[in-house]
Formats: structure tokens, C-alpha cells, sequence
């Protein structure tokens, strides 16, 4: 009974984490599926994250006891004759090289592991292309008065235009989620309805998204997994000269060639993040 139910709950929990794992591989990135409030199924990116790592602790616990009760039958793998280990023959060598290979080319950039992080990343753009990209990061947890002094709206102007849109506003100090919430709108929806009567700022947003699937801005779409990408890469995916780019780098006294990766680049620029490197590539 009990070894019945630790395989059939090992079985169950992976199940699971197959679905889950699916699911965030194509999700937006964090940024962009809080700023949409993305949902699959009727789930957050943060709720199936959760049930993500919570079935993976489950799934942890009964495969250790599945080793456990299944102990001998591994060993018998590992073993020619009683007693004697078998770790020459050629079922122990390839599972352990396929493993390592996955592992360590992961991190080398091996393919096939190295197309599947970047089909991966191919999602995530899409992501950006069709949600847009937040102003900065966790912007919809920004009390509208904090919100509207970093973005340089007029505060009294922005809970006008909420107010006028038929949205209960209680006070400026609500975060521009909880306000969204009320009404029914993702925190995108809500700073498009604040913009309308921001001077200079009416559909800027709407602008900005409809053009991004014909050119993608560097410094907006640095978040997508770039600092893996080689100068290369980069250069192909937001259109840049790769000589030019080449070209100012080592003028920044960077030594570079056109595989060196954005991320080793940005390092030795001293930049925070790989973000900076479009707006020093795409000034």
C-alpha cells in the first residue's frame, strides 16, 4: 500500500510539474505579466509559480522515499555480480554523460539546451510585444502620488481622469493595482486611461506598444535573457550595425569581439545591468 501510493503520488506530483513547467516557460517576463496582470487558466504567473514550487517539494520528498523503497534494485543496477560495483558499463556512462552534458552545456551554451532557453526568451518578447512593458519595475505596486512623480504626470490631472472614467478613487497614497482592481482593469488599462489628459503624454503608451513588433528598443527589452546573448546576437535581434557596435564598445576601452556576451560587456563597463548597453549602443 504505501509503496503503491508513493509511486502513484510521484507520478501524480510529476504530472503536475509538467504542466506547470510548460506554462512558465511561456509566461511573460515578471515585469510585464504584473503590469498586464497576465493569467492562464484563470491563474497569476505568481500562482502557478507557487503550485510549481510546492509540487516540486512534494514530488522531492516521495521520489527520495521511492529511492528508498526501491534501494536494492538500484544497487543491483550499479553492480555486476554481488558485491561487486559496476560502474564501467556503458548504461552507467551514458546516463551520467547525457546528464552532465545537459548540465555543463547549459551553462557553455551547448545546443540543443542553448535554442530551448532561447525559444524560451522568443515567448517572453512576445510577451512584451503584445502586454507592453511597465514604466519600471513593479510599477503597478506604486501609490499613484509616488507613480505619478516618477513618470512626471500631473497628479491632480491623473485622479481626474480616474475619477472621469467612472473609477472609485479613495485616495492618491492606493497603489495603481488596488485601484485596477476596483474597476476591473489591469494596471496597463488604468495608466492609459491616467495619460489621456497628461500634456504630451496621450497614447504614448499605445504608440510605443503598436511599434514594437517591428522594432524592438534595446533599452526596453533588456530584461528578456540578453545577457546571454553574444554582440552578435544582439546586434541581429534589435538591428544594429555589428561594426558600429563594435566600434563604440572598443572605444569605450571595452575588448570585444562579436561573441563576446552583453553581460561580460556590461561588467566591464561597471553597468548594473545589460539594460544600459542600448542606450549606449542605441543612444
Amino acid at each position: 500500500m504505501f509503496r503503491k501510493t508513493t509511486s502513484l503520488t510521484s507520478f501524480f506530483s510529476f504530472i503536475v510539474l509538467i504542466i506547470t513547467s510548460v506554462i512558465l516557460y511561456i509566461v511573460p517576463q515578471g515585469r510585464v505579466a504584473y503590469w498586464a496582470d497576465w493569467s492562464m487558466l484563470g491563474l497569476s504567473k505568481e500562482q502557478w509559480g507557487d503550485i510549481h514550487i510546492c509540487t516540486g517539494a512534494l514530488f522531492l520528498v516521495v521520489s527520495i522515499l521511492h529511492i528508498w523503497l526501491n534501494w536494492k534494485p538500484i544497487l543491483a543496477y550499479l553492480k555486476k555480480k554481488a558485491g561487486e560495483s559496476n560502474f564501467t558499463s556503458p548504461a552507467f556512462f551514458i546516463s551520467l554523460t547525457i546528464t552532465l552534458f545537459v548540465a555543463f552545456g547549459t551553462l557553455a551554451g551547448l545546443p540543443p539546451m542553448k535554442q530551448v532557453l532561447e525559444f524560451s526568451q522568443d515567448f517572453k518578447a512576445m510577451g512584451e510585444a503584445k502586454y507592453g512593458i511597465p514604466p519600471y519595475g513593479h510599477a503597478e505596486l506604486s501609490p499613484l502620488n509616488i507613480f505619478c512623480k516618477r513618470m512626471g504626470l500631473d497628479l491632480d490631472k491623473a485622479a481626474a481622469s480616474i475619477k472621469n472614467a467612472g473609477i472609485e478613487l479613495e485616495s492618491t497614497k492606493e497603489s495603481i493595482k488596488s485601484i485596477a482592481n476596483k474597476a476591473g482593469l489591469t494596471p496597463k488599462e488604468l495608466h492609459e486611461i491616467i495619460l489621456k489628459d497628461q500634456p504630451g503624454k496621450e497614447n504614448s503608451v499605445k504608440k510605443e506598444t503598436s511599434s514594437a513588433p517591428n522594432k524592438q528598443s534595446p533599452s526596453h527589452s533588456a530584461g528578456a535573457g540578453i545577457g546571454r546573448m553574444s554582440v552578435e546576437a544582439y546586434c541581429a535581434k534589435f538591428n544594429l550595425d555589428l561594426n558600429t557596435a563594435l566600434g563604440i564598445l572598443r572605444e569605450k576601452g571595452v575588448i570585444v569581439d562579436k561573441d563576446t556576451p552583453i553581460k561580460e560587456i556590461a561588467g566591464a563597463l561597471g553597468l548594473e545591468s545589460p539594460r544600459a548597453i542600448g542606450e549606449l549602443l542605441n543612444p
